[in-house]
């Protein structure tokens, strides 16, 4: 079963949104500029098309979604807070949702398309066994 946990179209100013622990400083860098997503522990960068072209439709679910677009990225947040921020931070255009747990939560952040992506969503497994609800 998907749960929506949240929806909204952002300005991704710089071509870029965030997925991050809220309150967080741990922010990642960009290398190259040619990267789909850089990482930190407690936040994911992710490319988006230029804001030039338009809003970008950020989409978080909670459980197991099929046919999302292209996989950029599948990894775990340490998620202190049990709430995640969602969208372009810079442009102050955000949804914050429970994580479902604190500690490390497991994302997968999928893009459409796979290049200068109009839409990103971002997966949150479910609680996993033995960790503390948020």
């Amino acid at each position: 079963m998907v749960e929506v946990l949240a929806e909204r179209e952002v300005l991704p100013l710089y071509g870029q949104v965030i997925v991050q622990d809220v309150g967080t400083v741990d922010i990642p860098d960009w290398e190259t500029g040619k990267e789909r997503t850089v990482a930190s522990e407690h936040a994911v960068l992710i490319a988006t098309r230029p804001d030039h072209l338009g809003k970008v439709r950020i989409q978080v679910l909670r459980g197991n979604a099929h046919n999302l677009g292209f996989r950029v990225f599948h990894g775990e947040l340490s998620v202190s807070s049990g709430r995640l921020t969602v969208g372009s931070v810079l442009a102050g255009q955000v949804v914050e949702v429970g994580a479902g747990c604190l500690g490390h939560v497991l994302v997968e952040i999928f893009v459409d398309p796979a290049d200068l992506p109009e839409r990103v969503t971002v997966v949150l497994e479910n609680n996993l066994a033995g960790r503390e609800p948020a």
